[in-house]
């Protein structure tokens, strides 16, 4: 299985692609290849298998500091990776707390990869939408999404596959489970937590940005400051304190509020932790005729 690269550590989601554990699922059955009768099933195949290189900018805020030298090419990336990979990256770029953004600075990858992926899925006699999906359990407050293609229409009859690619964030969905009955919600919150904010924020690849030079160090304070706000964590400062730190805050703060957030959304903990999905971006493909 190919593994995708990002050619340097930038503030969206480091677009940490990683290599696809690949399970075309038809209709909610696991098939090992795709057949005629299901289109959607050929094109998530396609997803999973075939590889493209991207190149965008970073949209860094503001103006660059005045001794930047050559400002603007500091700002060009290149990713690698199989479409299916470069969607859930693509996803994670757009994480939303509550519903509001985190960070816009991949704006440029996200458009990239919609190009990409529109021109793989390119056929007569189909239409075809792709969405890519992750939430650490369901309903939870954190999620990341990004859509390809127009909504099916509500009378269309529409053949569906998905592809499961893995999230940054780590899979704790094995230990959930068992701490459910013994520490409650607090104990599968505080789990979740920790895997959203590892997979944000990686502490080694976050520290290394913030040491770094323009626009990393720009876009990683800004990014937990915004991160910050948007989890009720207060005032997070980079300059003063390290990525670990940080990312102990956020913990934290995030896991009051899933805590809160599972307790009004499901009846028992042992609920709340059969729904933890952090490790996977699910990308769905659905296909009709006009």
């Amino acid at each position: 299985m190919s593994r995708a690269t990002s050619t340097v550590v930038d503030g969206t989601a480091f677009l940490l692609l990683v290599g696809a554990a690949i399970t075309v699922v038809v209709n909610g059955a696991a098939v090992e290849t795709a057949t005629t009768e299901n289109p959607a099933a050929d094109r998530a195949e396609l997803l999973a298998t075939s590889t493209a290189s991207v190149e965008y900018e970073l949209a860094p805020p503001g103006d660059p500091p005045p001794w930047t030298t050559n400002a603007t090419a500091s700002h060009r990336r290149t990713a690698h990776g199989t479409v299916a990979e470069l969607l859930g990256e693509a996803a994670m770029s757009r994480t939303s707390v509550g519903g509001k953004r985190l960070s816009t600075a991949g704006v440029g990858f996200e458009r990239a990869v919609a190009t990409t992926t529109r021109g793989r899925l390119r056929e007569r006699g189909q239409r075809t939408a792709v969405r890519a999906r992750w939430e650490p359990y369901r309903g939870a407050p954190v999620d990341a999404a990004m859509r390809v293609g127009p909504r099916p229409p509500p009378s269309a009859a529409v053949d569906a596959a998905t592809v499961t690619v893995p999230s940054p964030a780590p899979s704790v969905r094995g230990a959930a489970r068992p701490a459910a009955p013994v520490s409650g919600y607090d104990g599968v919150a505080s789990l979740v937590a920790g895997a959203v904010v590892e997979g944000l924020f990686p502490p080694r690849r976050a520290q290394l940005a913030l040491d770094g030079d323009y626009p990393g160090d720009r876009l990683m304070t800004r990014r937990y400051r915004r991160m910050g706000r948007l989890t009720d964590a207060g005032r997070l400062s980079a300059d003063s304190s390290s990525a670990s730190e940080l990312n102990a805050k956020l913990r934290a703060a995030l896991a009051t509020r899933f805590e809160r957030d599972m307790r009004t959304r499901f009846d028992s903990p042992a609920a709340a932790a059969s729904a933890v999905r952090t490790g996977n971006v699910t990308v769905t493909v659905r296909t009709w005729s006009p």
